[in-house]
């Protein structure tokens, strides 16, 4: 049978075990820790008083400084027999006298975390046992604490982080859209250069070719008329028909030539994008029909654009044709229509269910003189043509597509001022 003193040892063995545990789980809330960790205390200490005074500001600081306490001062435990007001009160006024107190600092390395007290109103001794206890239980808090203290630290530099990388990603995505921007900006200065070449060189062609080209077209319309009066040979009908048939060519893309050099900004009008389209697809339909192409219009209520009628209808019509084209063998053509209340602006989708475009070609097919149409079906200046119409209507063209499934292109304008709006309704 074991002794009362034996007993008690043996009490305090598991409840210091009961602590080890409390004290052996992280991450933990040192909040709730330290209260247990009292409680336990009070539980084997029957006649004293155990509080926690921690320096940490993590911990809710009890407002203890070092000059406060001697055991700060000294980092060394204290424990006084005489009857006095507790020491280490924080400065709150003690009204008990307690007969019997230790006092002993959290170390743990280098760091101090503050001092656990245990106080007493009944004088009693104070055993090595009962010593070496509550030194084992301050060693285990304070290393708790520290524990504690490095994964709250380790927590802030990762939250640090993780905004660090936030702001890292984001300036590296604005440094992405403005990467974006400046190719968009090179790649319109280049284009803006090869359309003032093309110009240019359009400008001295067309002065050179027009004139001999139209000498020829009459000169082949007069010997037809002397071919058929005088009963000439078929053959040779036919080879002066070939002749016509190129000089013609010639003579249009002379004409496309002059369109392209001498664009100037011409007067400016409200118009109506619903009914210019309406009126484009009535005078394309029976041409379109006889190749196999119906068109499926959507056409949603669109507010006016401020602009030439008659160079936004060329650009239809020069978007349309080149949808035909890629139609041999028939299919279909969906004209979308879009209002865009954010941006303000109106968008025209002209989408076919054609040929497509090889991606290796996407980039120059706005190109002066590029085109993917056999010799005698494009000059390659259409596009180039609507491209720069758009551009002076303060809007752009846009183009989507996908070889074998066909494309889709794009016009978008602003929207006219809410005051010229009313012009028009009035």
């Amino acid at each position: 049978m074991l002794s009362s003193s034996e007993e008690e040892l043996k009490k305090q063995i598991i409840a210091l075990h009961k602590i080890n545990n409390l004290t052996g789980f992280l991450p933990i809330k040192i909040e709730e820790l330290l209260p247990a960790i009292k409680e336990e205390i009070e539980e084997i200490f029957v006649h004293y008083e155990c509080n926690f005074n921690i320096l940490a500001e993590d911990y809710a600081c009890s407002g203890l400084t070092s000059g406060d306490c001697k055991a700060l001062r000294d980092q060394l435990p204290m424990i006084s027999g005489q009857d006095q007001a507790c020491p280490c009160s924080a400065g709150e006024t003690c009204r008990r006298i307690f007969r019997s107190h230790i006092c002993v600092p959290l170390i743990s390395g280098t760091e101090i975390f503050g001092v656990i007290t245990l106080k007493s109103t009944v004088k009693e001794g104070l055993s090595r046992d009962f010593l070496e206890i509550i030194l084992a239980i301050a060693n285990q808090v304070a290393a708790t604490l520290q524990r504690s203290q490095l994964l709250n630290r380790l927590a802030r530099e990762k939250n640090n982080l993780e905004e660090a990388n936030k702001e890292i990603t984001q300036l590296n995505r604005s440094l992405l859209r403005t990467i974006k921007e400046l190719e968009r900006t090179q790649l319109q200065l280049i284009y803006s250069e090869r359309l003032a070449a093309a110009g240019r060189l359009a400008a001295n062609l067309t002065h050179e070719i027009n004139n001999p080209t139209g000498i020829i077209l009459s000169r082949l319309e007069w010997l037809l008329l002397e071919a058929s009066e005088k009963e000439l040979p078929e053959e040779v009908v036919k080879d002066l028909l070939v002749i016509k048939k190129h000089t013609e060519r010639i003579a249009h893309i002379t004409r496309g030539l002059l369109s392209f050099s001498r664009r100037t900004k011409n007067e400016t009008a409200l118009v109506d994008l619903g009914n210019l389209i309406k009126e484009t697809v009535v005078w394309l339909e029976r041409q379109f029909s006889r190749k196999d192409i119906i068109f499926i219009l959507n056409l949603n209520p669109l507010p006016i654009v401020n602009g030439n009628k008659d160079q936004l209808e060329q650009v239809l019509v020069n978007i349309l044709t080149n949808a035909k084209d890629a139609l041999p063998a028939g299919g279909q053509i969906i004209i979308t229509t879009k209002h865009d209340t954010e941006q303000n602006n109106v968008q025209i989708d002209i989408e076919d269910n054609g040929t497509g475009i090889p991606e290796e070609l996407m980039t120059a097919i706005f190109d002066p003189f590029f085109s993917t149409k056999e010799k005698e079906l494009g000059t390659g200046l259409g596009l180039p043509i609507s491209l720069t119409i758009m551009k002076e209507h303060g809007g752009f063209l846009r183009m989507e597509s996908t070889p074998h499934e066909g494309s889709c292109f794009s016009m978008i304008l602003p929207c006219a001022p809410k005051n010229r709006e009313d012009d028009l309704s009035g």
